[in-house]
């Protein structure tokens, strides 16, 4: 493969960017350590300076190793050696690590909502949220939850969610949002202990907030998708589309839940009928995303 111009400029850059990432994850872990950045905001900023390491680790991957790096090979070494075999290894290595990445990030905030959904009390403050009330900094961190969402960072907007789980561990929205995610996660990890997290979590969405319709939307698409149980599916989406839903929502899985009545056996509910169904696949979780 050609090596231009562009291309060793753009791989200068994101060796430099590299760099920049490993000293700030360094840097946010002894500030943690010496009380001068909050659990909340190092989670943050942690996560999110993972996914642009992981992010550019793959750019890198891409476009291959620096030709000025194979000294070797120009020394003498064989086709088929095992010096010209090392950089397909590094990429395999990089590709391995890039999913690790992502992994852990999800698993950590699988592990921080299974801990505070077992132990937390509502009404603890997170340290960093002195000007800001309970309430408001929930909203806050429920709001930029959402935008990672949109912008499908869904490990950031885990993470988040776990943060407000953990000051409260009955919020509707938190709840029905991280049991989605958690679930997708262990679908696309194959996890059947985040499989099992995520369908946990959205049975106690239904169970403390039985009108939020979040909740139940969410937990018919696992009854759908995981289960294949359709008459349960129909039965979460009758309380779903009692809840007013956005029409949003409903036009993203409008053809899964026409199709869970059908295969239940069951007639399909009138609102159906004039809703714009344009997909098979799962909403990606909120009122403002796009499937």
């Amino acid at each position: 493969m050609s090596d231009t111009p562009a291309d060793r400029d753009r791989r200068w850059s994101l060796n430099d960017e590299r760099e920049f990432l490993i000293r700030s994850l360094d840097d946010a872990e002894r500030e943690r350590a010496a009380g001068d950045l909050s659990d909340a905001d190092y989670t943050v900023l942690v996560n999110r300076d993972r996914r642009r390491l992981a992010e550019v680790e793959a750019e890198l991957t891409q476009l291959g190793p620096d030709p000025t790096d194979r000294a070797a090979t120009a020394e003498g070494a064989t086709p088929g050696s095992e010096d010209e075999a090392k950089p397909n290894e590094r990429r395999e290595w990089r590709r391995i690590g890039i999913i690790a990445c992502c992994f852990l990030i999800v698993a950590g905030a699988v592990l921080l909502v299974s801990h505070a959904l077992q132990s937390s009390s509502p009404g603890q403050p997170v340290s960093g949220s002195v000007t800001l009330s309970k309430d408001q900094l929930i909203e806050q961190q429920l709001n930029q939850a959402e935008a990672y969402t949109n912008k499908k960072e869904n490990e950031l907007a885990l993470q988040l969610y776990g943060v407000v789980l953990k000051e409260d561990p009955n919020d509707p929205q938190a709840l029905a949002d991280f049991g989605w995610l958690t679930w997708r996660a262990g679908e696309t990890y194959k996890s059947s202990v985040f499989e099992k997290l995520g369908l946990d979590t959205l049975k106690k969405a239904v169970r403390v907030a039985p009108t939020f319709y979040k909740g139940h939307l969410y937990y018919g698409l696992v009854l759908y998708y995981q289960d294949k149980d359709y008459t349960a599916a129909a039965g979460q989406f009758t309380e779903y589309l009692a809840d007013n839903p956005p029409d949003s929502d409903t036009n993203a899985a409008g053809s899964v839940i026409v199709d869970a009545y059908k295969q239940a056996g069951l007639p399909v509910p009138p609102v159906m009928s004039t809703t714009t169904t344009t997909t098979t696949k799962p909403p990606a979780t909120t009122t403002t995303s796009t499937p």
